[in-house]
């Protein structure tokens, strides 16, 4: 290359000077620049139409509303009661039996003296005296004689002890209480029927209510309190008007009858956004 044409040359060309500018290492290093510019600005452009979907669909869902936004039964949940888990119990099999023979051990005794001799047959055929268990001076007998009297030894038959009475009201049962048509239907009576008023509760806020009550052998509901309060009293009593309005519940068995048994029902309540 001329000397007046170094000041004017792009660097590749001096590089590249005397050398094979086809072979492609020329072309890549040349076009380098415009390649990278494209790039960034494709990136740009992919980045800017990811934030605009991103910005347009939030918009579109805010202002989407639903059925079920309006509809403050349909946030009610059931807990079940947690009852305690019962290892079935192990059933232990009984010794075999192994026959065997018995072996006398012979004891040496001293010889028992005779203290109290038996009268001989000519003092017990007199009936100047009766037959008795001890010696005793008196009248002579007449007539029918009672029998002698005999001290009680504690060793007779032993009254059988009297069963063990169940409390009125059992914790639990073998067979727990079920309202008619099991979980599901109970769920469904509750949305029915149960109204609550959020008016002064921030949206999604958790109310628990606890009622317990009692189904009894022919199982009617009764007893019902509130043992763990919403914090409102109009929430209590409308768990409380409800559970009075419960149809007949299949009543729980404990020893193959059927019993009165505590039950507890636990509701959450679940503030629905506005």
């Amino acid at each position: 290359m001329k000397p007046e044409m170094i000041l004017k040359a792009d660097i590749l060309d001096i590089l590249f000077e005397d050398r094979n500018k086809d072979y492609g290492a020329y072309e890549l290093r040349k076009q380098y620049g415009n390649r990278l510019l494209k790039a960034t600005a494709l990136m740009m452009v992919v980045v800017l139409l990811f934030i605009g979907f991103n910005y347009w669909g939030k918009s579109m869902q805010n202002n989407n509303y639903s059925l079920a936004d309006f509809v403050i039964t349909d946030s009610i949940k059931l807990i079940d009661p947690v009852q305690p888990r019962e290892d079935p119990p192990k059933l232990e099999e009984p010794p075999k039996k192994i026959a065997t023979i018995k072996n006398v051990v012979p004891r040496i005794v001293p010889d028992i003296e005779d203290t109290d001799p038996t009268p001989p047959i000519d003092e017990l055929s007199k009936e100047d005296k009766a037959i008795g268990s001890t010696d005793q001076d008196g009248a002579p007998p007449t007539g029918i004689q009672s029998p002698p009297e005999t001290k009680e030894t504690g060793t007779g038959p032993v009254a059988p002890a009297a069963p063990k009475e169940e409390p009125a009201v059992l914790e639990k049962s073998e067979i727990m209480p079920e309202y008619p048509g099991g979980p599901e239907a109970l769920k469904r009576f509750l949305l029915k029927n149960l109204r609550f008023d959020f008016e002064d509760q921030d949206p999604g806020t958790r109310i628990e209510i606890r009622c317990r009550f009692v189904v009894d052998k022919e199982g009617k509901v009764s007893g019902i309190e509130i043992i763990r309060s919403a914090g409102k009293p109009a929430y209590d009593k409308e768990v409380t008007r409800v559970v009075t309005k419960m149809p007949l519940w299949k009543p729980g068995i404990q020893n193959g009858r059927t019993v009165n048994v505590y039950f507890t029902l636990p509701v959450i309540v679940e503030v629905p956004e506005q």
